[in-house]
This record gives C-alpha cells, sequence and structure tokens, in this order.
C-alpha cells in the first residue's frame, strides 16, 4: 500500500472516533443535557452487553481460535499488570493507584471503533471478544486492586459475564437464538460504539490534569507497554493477519476512562488518574494513525 493510499485508510479509520468523541466533548463544553449517569448504567448494563452477544455470536471462527484470541487477551491483561507492578515499586507509587490504570486499556468505547473501521465486521468480533475479557477481568480485579477487598457481589452483577457465558454457549452447541433475539440484542449492541464515543468525549471534557510532570510519564508508560506486550503476545502466540491486528490495536489503546471511575469511587488520587486518562488519550490520538499502518 502506497503512502496516500495508507493516509486515506488511517483518516477514513480516525475521522470517524475524533468527529463523534469531539462531539461529546463539545456538547459538554456547552453544557447541553446529559445525563451521565444515565448513559454509564445503560452502556455497562444493556448496550455492551448486547454488543457482545450480537457479535460474538456472528463470529465464524473456529473453538480453536475463539480460545486462541481470549487467551491471548489474558495474556495482555497478566503481562502489563506484571511488567506495571516492577515499574510502580521502583519509582514508590501506590499499586492500588496506578496498577489498573496501567494495566486495564481502553478497549471499549476506543478500542472497538478503531477495530470496527480498520477490520470491518470481522475485526469488531475479534474486538468484542477482547473486550469482554478485558471486562470481566476490569469490572473483577480492578475493584478489587482499587479497593483492596474482593466484592463476589460485584461479580455477580456484572452483565457482559452473562452475555459473554450466553455467546459461547450458543457458539459451542449451534444452536441459533430465535430471530427476535438476534434482532433485539443487535439494535441494542448497535447503540454500545456512538455512546461510548460521546461518554469518552464528554468524560476527557470533565477531565482536569494535575501533576503534569508524573501524569504525562505514566501516559506515556501505558501506551509503550501495551504496544510492546500486544506485539511480544501476537508473535509469541504467531497471530496473524486481523486477529494479529486486533490484539496490538486493543492492547496499545490509552488508559480506560473506567479507571478513574474506580480511582474516584475508592479515593485513590483520582485526579492522578483523570490526568493519565486524558494525557494517555492525546498522546494516543498523535500516534494511532503510524500504529494503525503499522497493523492494517
Amino acid at each position: 500500500m502506497d503512502i496516500a493510499a495508507s493516509l486515506s485508510v488511517v483518516v477514513n479509520v480516525m475521522a470517524p472516533v475524533f468527529l463523534i468523541a469531539a462531539l461529546g466533548f463539545a456538547w459538554h463544553r456547552a453544557k447541553l443535557p446529559y445525563d451521565s449517569a444515565f448513559i454509564t448504567t445503560f452502556a455497562i448494563n444493556v448496550s455492551s452487553p448486547c454488543l457482545v452477544f450480537s457479535s460474538l455470536t456472528k463470529l465464524t471462527l473456529s473453538g480453536g481460535e475463539l480460545l486462541t484470541m481470549t487467551i491471548a487477551s489474558v495474556a495482555c491483561i497478566a503481562a502489563s499488570a506484571l511488567l506495571a507492578v516492577p515499574l510502580l515499586l521502583a519509582f514508590k507509587l501506590p499499586l492500588r493507584t496506578y496498577l489498573p490504570a496501567l494495566s486495564f486499556p481502553n478497549a471499549g468505547n476506543l478500542g472497538l471503533p478503531l477495530c470496527l473501521f480498520a477490520f470491518g465486521e470481522t475485526g469488531l468480533g475479534l474486538g468484542v471478544l477482547f473486550f469482554a475479557v478485558f471486562s470481566v477481568a476490569q469490572f473483577t480485579i480492578g475493584p478489587v486492586t482499587a479497593s483492596g477487598t474482593l466484592d463476589l457481589g460485584r461479580l455477580a452483577r456484572t452483565p457482559v459475564i452473562y452475555a459473554v457465558a450466553a455467546a459461547l454457549a450458543v457458539l459451542l452447541t449451534g444452536v441459533k437464538p430465535p430471530l427476535w433475539v438476534t434482532n433485539t440484542t443487535t439494535l441494542l449492541g448497535n447503540v454500545a460504539v456512538p455512546i461510548m464515543l460521546l461518554s469518552l468525549g464528554v468524560a476527557l471534557a470533565s477531565l482536569r490534569m494535575n501533576s503534569l510532570l508524573r501524569a504525562g510519564s505514566l501516559s506515556a508508560v501505558r501506551l509503550v507497554l501495551g504496544c510492546a506486550v500486544g506485539l511480544a503476545v501476537a508473535d509469541v502466540m504467531g497471530l496473524t493477519g486481523v486477529m494479529r491486528g486486533v490484539v496490538v490495536l486493543q492492547s496499545s489503546m490509552p488508559v480506560a476512562v473506567f479507571n478513574y471511575l474506580w480511582a474516584l469511587r475508592y479515593n485513590n488520587a483520582p485526579e492522578e488518574v483523570a490526568g493519565m486518562v486524558l494525557g494517555s488519550t492525546a498522546l494516543a490520538f498523535l500516534g494511532l494513525p503510524a500504529l494503525l499502518v503499522g497493523v492494517m
């Protein structure tokens, strides 16, 4: 692919992400009505689980490919966390504050649209599988790390877990869900990506960056660490094609906005984590064109 064609593809992939996120940013700045509590609750409990179910049930991957993608996703989480721990300890930074931010990328409201626009429906399906694994981890390990306690009740109330289980049951048994179920989950799932991008823009517009130097440094660490881990996992597992591209792309995403929410809830220096969300997202937007050219 020549340079002009590469730039055209990058623009086509990045423009919808920028524009929809910018719309959310401008909407918040204009002080127009936006019920963040409702949108977040709806996205977590309805649209995201429906997107996971509808996308996974449409996959035409074999059981081995599903297992491979799941292992790759888990490996990215584990490797990011294992590499981040000694780094944070060396600089005497609290794990409860910074480990979730360095371990969990924004595989949802930024990663999924990029997977869709870069690799089409196959990329979205694989990206959703990656996102599903990260969501289960983020809503279980994330709060445990941030709070220092294990909440089994929260785990039982995580809708994504049941969406993944239902989708895997469909894939493994070959029993197709009724058409009305497929249509309903597809319709609700289609809402997830634009809502996620709007929410990202709103969240970024409401964040403020303090401790600029540390937040900026850790933002860069998240991106470099994520990209390195994604490449390493893809190489070790011998991934190729769309699967390789999705793993590298999703692992390279900036700090997930939900890390800020956990930090805010448990009073773990939320302003620092907010700075990481904002800083890593800004840096990612600058570096994503080159990354997309590299993985496409």
